[in-house]
């Protein structure tokens, strides 16, 4: 749930937008690209996905979606149930960043705002328990910059590096220390200063601070922290099953990007390698193994050029400095994009994609932008996801239709 963009310093990931802050700068050999993300024409410039659902932010600060909508998340009034191909969200206008929950979606506007609309029942709208399927906003937030997504969980990074998160709590994945911090009502991670860069996955939070290291929250059963789980909880901040505030990914420096899928995260540091850990029990790692879960984190094997990253619910993806496209993990959906059905605990190369510049993977598909402004998808397609006025899910890239082009 997630999504990157080569062309700037630092990655959001599962289901995310991208920032820039501060001084911090590319992988060193990155691609130029002729694709233009200045804010202007109709062209697509940032892509993200939720659990089934597609969302795409074009130069003109509107937003178009597609795929499924029972919760409202198209964001259309009097649509519900699923669309096939691209429609524009209704009543939002100027933004600059977007992310996709479950089945939620999310928008920053240049003023800072963050508007949501799709399913609430876990105070993800903070819009009093009902699905809203036209945007609304999430207050008191201000000066956001990016923001990303978990399943239920939602951060936001504030211009000042700090983060806020409202949603689902239940593993503490707020990560604000408190059991109940209050029904859909954003609340800061205190513990946290000088954020760049966040991530979302099934019941944690990631944080990449300016210097380098990697913070995690949330659920621990499957090492999703990078620390060991342990039989039972020690106390209100364990890292045995849960942790519900931040703590240091051990072994992780020198990162500059991040994403998440449901119980696995990855990092990007900036010798090129990705580093992985939590659930690997469809291979997500890319260690060359299926099983079982690891909670220090390995290198996923044969990347070292690699420029962004994103993963899928159970998949990872790499795009790398020549703008191929690497997929590892869960692949029965053909979600690894390589005229296959089958699991890959190492990446493979996926197929028919050249010049991507920005990847995010969703529930069980995935979607790439390359620099001519085309817009492919893969995977899982039953709910119309992958945007070609088809219910077929396809194991290798085919064009999204309908969206205005430049």
């Amino acid at each position: 749930m997630s999504a990157v963009r080569w062309s700037l310093c630092l990655v959001l990931g599962v289901l995310a937008s991208s920032v820039l802050l501060g001084s911090s700068c590319p992988v060193s050999g990155s691609p130029s690209s002729s694709h233009s993300t200045d804010g202007s024409g109709r062209a697509v410039v940032r892509i993200a996905a939720g659990g089934w659902s597609g969302y795409a932010l074009l130069g003109d600060g509107q937003v178009w979606a597609w795929g499924d909508d029972l919760e409202g998340q198209i964001g259309v009034a009097g649509q519900w149930y699923q669309t096939m191909v691209p429609v524009e969200v209704g009543d939002l206008g100027g933004a600059i960043a977007i992310a996709g929950g479950q089945n939620t979606g999310y928008a920053v506007l240049r003023d800072g705002s963050v508007w949501a609309w799709g399913d609430d029942s876990q105070d993800e709208l903070g819009a009093g328990d009902q699905p809203r399927e036209v945007p609304v906003q999430v207050r008191p937030l201000s000066k956001i910059v990016a923001l990303d997504a978990g399943a239920f969980s939602v951060y936001a990074l504030r211009r000042d590096g700090t983060v806020w998160a409202w949603g689902d709590n239940g593993l503490g994945q707020l990560g604000t220390g408190d059991p109940d911090p209050g029904p859909g009502t954003p609340h800061e991670l205190t513990r946290l200063r000088g954020v760049t860069a966040l991530a979302g996955g099934a019941s944690n939070g990631y944080a990449l601070l300016r210097d380098g290291t990697v913070w995690a929250w949330g659920d621990n059963s499957l090492g999703q922290l990078g620390v060991p789980p342990c039989a039972s909880p020690s106390g209100p901040l364990s890292t045995c099953l849960f942790s519900n505030v931040p703590v240091q990914v051990p072994g992780i420096a020198g990162a500059v990007a991040l994403a998440s899928g449901f119980d696995t995260a990855y990092a990007l540091l900036g010798d090129g390698t990705v580093w992985a850990w939590g659930d690997n029990n469809l291979g997500q790692l890319g260690s060359g193994t299926h099983h079982p879960p690891s909670d220090t984190a390995v290198r996923v094997r044969g990347l070292d050029q690699v420029v962004a990253i994103a993963a899928g619910s159970e998949t990872g993806y790499a795009l790398d400095r020549e703008g191929n496209l690497w997929a590892w993990g869960y692949g029965a959906y053909g979600q690894l994009g390589d005229a296959s059905a089958t699991n890959s605990d190492v990446p493979v190369r996926v197929r028919k994609l050249s010049h991507v510049v920005e990847v995010a993977g969703g529930g069980d598909m995935a979607y790439a932008l390359d620099r001519e402004g085309n817009l492919w998808a893969w995977g899982y397609g039953a709910y119309g996801q992958l945007g070609n006025d088809n219910l077929v899910s396809l194991d290798v890239p085919t064009q999204v239709v309908g969206l205005p082009n430049g």
